[in-house]
């Protein structure tokens, strides 16, 4: 069984990952069928079947595929390793057309519109939740009394110590530069 991502990251707080989504799955015969999947399993892209993703006439995922997608991209979003913490913005992040291909594509059937509209969306949706992830980290592993020393010392459990060496470094110039303007 392959798990695209990475274990300690599907223990956020506040979400869900075993609420179960009521969907449509193919076969790769072409095969399709109602199933109830969490998150956690989709996650687990079982035996070749893909989730089917409808869309809305503004190319936006609908139904409870959407609440799936939603749960599967924020588990992305918040795994350091197909998305480093050590870059200044999710726009300089190098693996999103990787992590798309590999992930989001092999866990979901949907045509791709001509546009990109929906590839779009689906990262801008795992970009948002990077963002939110690092704040996170910050809040929940940054302890201000601390020396930079110690906080790297205590680097969050599956975070690289130079990454986070290197975000509290970058945390502190933009708060610096937010206190100037």
């Amino acid at each position: 069984m392959t798990t695209f991502v990475n274990p300690r990251s599907q223990s956020r707080k506040g979400r869900k990952t075993t609420e179960f989504w009521e969907v449509k799955i193919i076969d790769s015969d072409g095969t399709i069928k109602p199933a109830r999947i969490s998150v956690r399993e989709a996650m687990e892209r079982p035996n070749g079947r893909k989730v089917v993703l409808r869309f809305n006439s503004t190319k936006q995922a609908i139904g409870d595929e959407a609440g799936l997608l939603s749960g599967v991209l924020g588990l992305l979003g918040s795994d350091y390793e197909k998305f480093p913490i050590c870059k200044e913005s999710w726009h300089k992040i190098t693996t999103k057309d990787k992590v798309y291909n590999e992930c989001v594509k092999q866990i979901f059937y949907f045509d791709e519109d001509s546009e990109g509209t929906i590839k779009k969306n689906i990262l801008k949706s795992i970009g948002k939740s990077w963002k939110e992830a690092r704040l996170r980290l910050y809040r929940d592993f940054y302890e201000p009394t601390f020396t930079m020393e110690q906080n790297i010392e205590q680097h969050p459990p599956g975070i690289d110590r130079d990454h986070w060496r290197w975000f509290l470094e970058y945390r502190a110039k933009v708060e610096k530069k937010e206190k100037r303007d």
